[in-house]
This record gives structure tokens, C-alpha cells and sequence, in this order.
């Protein structure tokens, strides 16, 4: 027979004693939780707003035009101008249209050309040309031009003028940003044009070592070159300084950017001229502070770019590191700007790799493609372990390559814990802003508070600024972020925050997108 199993005979005494054990570790834990919250209160405020705001587009839009920033690693300078400016200079200008294929062209107007002003005399013909000169209102067809081909012709056509206009531009996106709630960004630009380089890449034709190459584009005058165009582009510099006409607290427009410049490699010529734009790229960047890196741009897809790629990264490697106890040179990468169809399937398998690997670039631009890489999990790896950030720019590849939701790989780079900077590549061409790019993260991958903060301070941190130059960056950023946490908290009410995170309790964020 079985014996029962007897239950202690709880007195009334054991119960209280045992109620108020319950009763103090209550006590003890809302006790903590008050004084977290209380220590915590203006970031959990945020982060709860943010939450809300999700809901609706209008709150969400001016929630992260307000949030800080930090800065734009991958922007085009030219693409970053929005169409209507180019019109308005060039109608200023007097330059000419060719109406067969919206081409903007220097005077005197060829056959097939009229004059701007005469070109834009009414707002249809003025509609045309900002579609033309950018991706708006584009839809692409099966019969038609891809969005990938609009995109790439839009710099065709507004060159002549973009061309006159460096310090507009500048200036331009100095205000831009500053409206938007950022502090520093990085201009792509180019610094040698095709006619400019000729001479030099006739210099090194035949000579097959990049040693001969570089001995004899010294001998033929480099170094002469570049400290002339360093001395004409800090001209440029203080043109935009006077214009930007600072006071003391730098109250004006655009007086609070900090702004640097990576020198643009235009990757589908010959091999001998990517040589000498990366030569004069390295060159610049190691004797001008304003230009603090290089970086190769031009379809990816196209046909030079597909052959000559590993040699390119060669080219970059050799470069970047020479000469031997030189500074070393900041290198950027547009990598794995492709996807499936645009290219055959093995061109998808090594451009990230390779830029990583053996150019040795610290930051991605795009990073697309790369499910399609032939070891992703390694390269992930040896991403987050050497810091190389990836430059997300949802929106231009939606709209070049038409990736976008689930099939694009940011949630991929964060989960892998590779650091993560949002940036805009064109924005004028793509008629977005940096604030749109948080955006799409915020909305389309319900990233929380934490996540775009952390991707915010991350742009500073893999900026290429001199490390005490990062530093001020960051505490200016820090700050404003301690005071964008504090402003969003005075707007509520203790009850009403109260109320804002136990909704966002309720409806919390995921750990992978905090």
C-alpha cells in the first residue's frame, strides 16, 4: 500500500512570512525598475515615440528629421542635386538643350540644340527635363528603359552644367543636411578629367608592372599635377567658406557641416587610365586633409567593369599602400552594386570578397549581392572582426536594381554584427533625402530607436576623419543626441509617457531590429 505524501501544515504565520518575502521582492524589483526608468527616461520616452510614430507616416517623417544623424558616407555630389537647381543654373548660364534626348550642352548651341532660356519657356517642357534628369515620376516597362538605365543616363545630362556649379552644389548640400539633422558628410567628386589624364596614361602605355608605371608618371610630372589641383581646389574650399559667411557661433546655413571629400575613380575606362585616376586619387588624398580617401564608381555591371574587376582591386591594393612608408589611403568600395539578371551568375560570387580581401577597403558601398557570394558566412566574419562597415542605400537599390523588403541584405549585415551606416548615393537623382533613407528603415524593417541610433553614431565612427577630428564628431553628436532624448521627453507628461511605453510595451520591437 502506498503511502501518502503529506503536506507541511502551512500556519497562518508561515503564510504572512512568506507574503511579505513576495511583498519586498515586489517592492525591491519596482523599486529598481523606477530607478532604471527614472535614470533612463528620456531615451525610453524616444524610443517608445518612435514606436507610436510607426503608425503614421507624417509623425514617423518628422520624428526622424529631428533625430541626429551624424553623417552621409556615400554621396555623389552631382547625383545629390536635386534637377531643378541644374535648370535654374543652366537657363542662368545660357546653355543649350538637345530636346531629341534631354541632354543639357555647353554654348554655342550644336545643331539640334536651343537655348535654355528658349528651351524652357513653358512648365511642360520644364517637367520633361526634370524627369529626364532624374528619377521621377520613371516607371519602368518591359518594352522601355529599366530603372537601372534611366538612373545611369540622368549624369549624362545634366554634366555640362553640374560641371560649372562645384561650390553650388557644395553649398547646396551643406543646407540639406543641416536641415535634416546631420553634422558631416563625405562628396564624391572627380578631380581629373578624361582630357587632363591623356597625356599621362600615354605616358605609361606598353609598361606592364605597376612599379614602371608609377616611376614613369612621376617622371612625367605627377607630383606637379597634383599639388596644382590641390592649390585650385583650396580655392574652391575658401570660395565656399566665404559664401557660407560663418559667424562665430556658426548660426548661418550650413555652418555646422562638417564636410570632407573622396576622390571619384571612374571604373569603366582602360586599365592604364583607372591607373592614373587611382594614382592621382592616392596622390591627392595623402597631401590634401580635405580629400580623405578614393573610391571607384560607374555601373558595376558594365562590361569593363566585369573584365577588369580583379585587376582593379589589384590596382587599388598597390596604390593605396604606396610608396613604402607613405600614409596609407582610405579606401571606399562601391562592391556588389549587382543582382541576379543584371549580370550571369558568376559575377555575383566574388566582388565583395575581393574588395575586402584584397583592395582592402574599410567600407562597402551597397553590398547587394551578397547572398550570392561564394563564402558570405567568411566575409560576414571578417567584416564585423576588421570593422569594415557596409553602406546601405535602400532606396537607390530599389530603384536601380529593385531590391527591396525581405530580399535585400541589411537585416543579413546587422544579424552578422558588421557595422551598418544608412546613406542616400544620389539623392538628387533619386529625389530623396537622408532623412527618407531612416525612413524606409524604420517603416520597411521596423528598426527601433536603438538600432537607427546606433547606425547614426556609427557613421562618424567609420567616417574617414583623422581620429581627433572623430572624436569632436562624436561628442557633438552625442550631445545633440542627449538634448533630441530630452526635447522628445518634455513634450509628454510623466502619465502621458507612462502611457507611451506601456504601449510600446505591448507592441514591442524585435531584438534583431533594436
Amino acid at each position: 500500500m502506498m503511502s501518502r505524501v503529506r503536506t507541511p501544515n502551512l500556519t497562518k504565520r508561515h503564510w504572512r512570512s512568506a507574503g511579505i518575502v513576495l511583498a519586498t521582492v515586489a517592492f525591491i524589483a519596482g523599486l529598481t525598475g523606477a530607478v532604471w526608468l527614472a535614470a533612463h527616461w528620456d531615451t525610453t520616452v524616444t524610443a517608445a515615440t518612435l514606436t507610436q510614430a510607426r503608425a503614421n507616416p507624417a509623425a514617423l517623417r518628422q520624428f526622424l528629421a529631428r533625430m541626429p544623424k551624424g553623417g552621409d558616407l556615400h554621396s555623389h555630389l552631382s547625383g545629390a542635386v536635386y534637377a531643378e537647381r541644374f535648370v535654374d543654373w543652366a537657363i542662368a548660364d545660357g546653355l543649350c538643350l538637345r530636346a531629341a534626348d534631354q541632354t543639357i550642352l555647353n554654348p554655342p548651341c550644336p545643331a539640334g540644340s536651343v537655348a535654355m532660356p528658349e528651351a524652357m519657356r513653358d512648365q511642360g517642357s520644364r517637367d520633361r527635363l526634370v524627369n529626364a534628369l532624374s528619377m521621377r515620376g520613371f516607371v519602368p516597362s518591359a518594352t522601355g528603359q529599366t530603372g537601372h538605365d534611366h538612373f545611369f543616363a540622368t549624369f549624362v545630362r545634366f554634366n555640362a552644367v553640374s560641371s560649372r556649379h562645384f561650390a553650388d552644389m557644395v553649398l547646396d548640400q551643406l543646407v540639406t543636411y543641416q536641415d535634416q539633422s546631420a553634422q558631416y558628410a563625405e562628396l564624391m567628386v572627380t578631380f581629373a578629367g578624361s582630357g587632363e589624364r591623356r597625356p599621362f596614361v600615354d605616358v605609361i602605355a606598353g609598361k606592364t608592372s605597376f612599379e614602371d608605371k608609377l616611376a614613369a608618371l612621376d617622371q612625367a610630372g605627377l607630383s606637379d599635377f597634383v599639388q596644382k589641383r590641390k592649390a585650385e581646389f583650396a580655392a574652391q574650399l575658401a570660395a565656399i567658406e566665404d559664401r557660407l559667411a560663418c559667424d562665430a557661433a556658426r548660426t548661418r546655413p550650413g555652418c555646422k557641416m562638417t564636410f570632407r571629400f573622396i576622390a571619384q575613380v571612374a571604373r569603366n575606362n582602360s586599365l592604364d587610365d583607372v591607373f592614373v585616376q587611382t594614382a592621382i586619387a592616392a596622390a591627392l588624398a595623402r597631401v590634401d586633409p580635405a580629400i580623405v580617401g578614393f573610391n571607384f564608381v560607374q555601373p558595376e555591371d558594365a562590361a569593363i567593369a566585369l573584365k577588369d574587376y580583379s585587376a582593379h582591386m589589384r590596382i587599388i591594393a598597390y596604390l593605396a599602400a604606396h610608396p613604402s612608408g607613405a600614409k596609407p589611403v582610405n579606401v571606399a568600395l562601391h562592391a556588389g552594386e549587382l543582382w541576379l539578371g543584371l549580370v550571369p551568375p558568376g559575377d555575383l560570387t566574388f566582388h565583395i570578397t575581393e574588395a575586402v580581401g584584397i583592395a582592402g577597403a574599410k567600407r562597402i558601398g551597397h553590398g547587394v549581392s551578397l547572398a550570392f557570394e561564394r563564402d558570405a558566412d567568411k566575409l560576414l566574419k571578417t567584416m564585423r572582426e576588421r570593422g569594415i562597415a557596409v553602406e546601405i542605400n535602400l532606396s537607390s537599390n530599389d530603384l536601380v536594381l529593385g531590391v527591396r523588403g525581405n530580399e535585400h541584405p541589411l537585416p543579413a549585415y546587422r544579424a552578422a554584427g558588421v557595422p551598418v551606416v544608412l546613406s542616400t548615393d544620389d539623392s538628387g537623382v533619386e529625389r530623396i533625402d537622408l532623412t527618407h533613407e531612416y525612413v524606409r528603415a524604420a517603416r520597411d524593417y521596423r528598426l527601433g530607436y536603438k538600432a537607427l541610433k546606433k547606425m547614426a553614431r556609427a557613421s562618424l565612427m567609420h567616417s574617414f576623419l583623422p581620429d581627433a577630428d572623430k572624436r569632436k564628431e562624436l561628442e557633438r553628436f552625442d550631445a545633440a543626441k542627449k538634448a533630441f532624448e530630452r526635447s522628445n521627453a518634455a513634450r509628454v507628461s510623466i502619465l502621458d509617457g507612462l502611457l507611451l511605453i506601456a504601449g510600446a510595451a505591448i507592441n514591442p520591437v524585435s531584438a534583431a531590429a533594436r
